[in-house]
């Protein structure tokens, strides 16, 4: 059995092959080969070995509560994988005013209707991004509107898919279009459900270490009374002074960083180099005369 921890090596792994760039660095049927021997534990391509390397030596990190002083010493002590090039994508998105568009009508088989539209679009629709095998309505409109996006996800990119929205991986160059295709399958199968989606990409090392910038560890030890440290990482730990900003430090601080630009988006702030989304889409839906 696959374990959701080789999934998201198989995933980070993936998305370091592919590189930064629209086309992939190695050809697409040694990626896919690629994959198919980690999810069969295989031998792989000594060429793609490095690749492989890199996303383990992420994951071990995990099993590790240090973290260095300062961002000097972290990249020091991490060199290989602070110098890896290639950035992983990171994509939030989902339905938003839900109860809005629920409980738009009192009649309670469309209330019921509404409700079961937007889990299919959510538990399927999305999901059938990136796994063929999943049969899906949309699969075949999303490989016409985005076929070269449709190439470059895999089902192990997708971290969540429950609860109204969805957390994935891709590759850097693909995180625009992605959220777009999000927003769009929204549109496209409810009409007038509102949807939002947002995405950055990300030096390899913060996917264990959260945002690496200042400040860091070394200035939130000398200024963990200040109001504004303490309204970010919380209160001090008298037993451990270290450990608010460990517990911040870490992919939940992605996360949280994709929520807030979420709302933000949400509210109808611009968002770069996507389609704004202050005037979402608007369908006039009178019932039959």
């Amino acid at each position: 059995m696959i374990t959701a921890h080789h999934d998201i090596t198989i995933a980070i792994a993936w998305c370091l092959a592919w590189g930064n760039k629209e086309a992939p660095k190695t050809a697409l049927p040694t990626l896919e080969q690629f994959r198919q021997t980690l999810k069969n534990g295989q031998p792989i391509d000594p060429q793609l070995s490095h690749y492989l390397k890199q996303a383990q030596k992420l994951q071990a990190l995990e099993k590790s509560a240090r973290i260095p002083a300062t961002i000097e010493q972290l990249q020091t002590e991490y060199a290989e994988l602070w110098n890896e090039p290639t950035e992983i994508g990171l994509v939030f998105g989902g339905a938003t005013k839900i109860k809005q568009y629920v409980f738009e009508t009192s009649n309670l088989q469309d209330i019921r209707g509404a409700s079961a539209l937007l889990d299919r679009i959510n538990l399927i629709d999305l999901r059938s991004f990136f796994d063929s095998s999943i049969e899906s309505t949309v699969r075949n409109w999303f490989k016409q509107e985005y076929p070269k996006l449709s190439k470059a996800l895999i089902p192990e990119l997708i971290i969540y898919s429950t609860g109204g929205n969805i957390l994935a991986l891709c590759p850097a160059f693909y995180v625009g279009q992605l959220a777009n295709a999000i927003e769009q399958c929204y549109t496209r199968e409810t009409l007038t459900a509102n949807s939002c989606a947002v995405g950055e990409t990300f030096k390899l090392l913060e996917l264990r270490f959260g945002k690496i910038q200042q400040p860091w560890l070394q200035d939130y030890l000398a200024n963990s009374q200040h109001e504004l440290f303490q309204a970010y990482f919380g209160q001090p730990n008298s037993e451990d002074s270290a450990q608010p900003f460990r517990d911040r430090k870490s992919f939940n601080e992605l996360v949280t960083h994709l929520a807030s630009q979420f709302n933000q988006r949400r509210s109808g702030n611009i968002t770069p180099n996507r389609p704004t989304r202050a005037y979402p889409p608007r369908y006039e839906t009178h019932p039959y005369a």
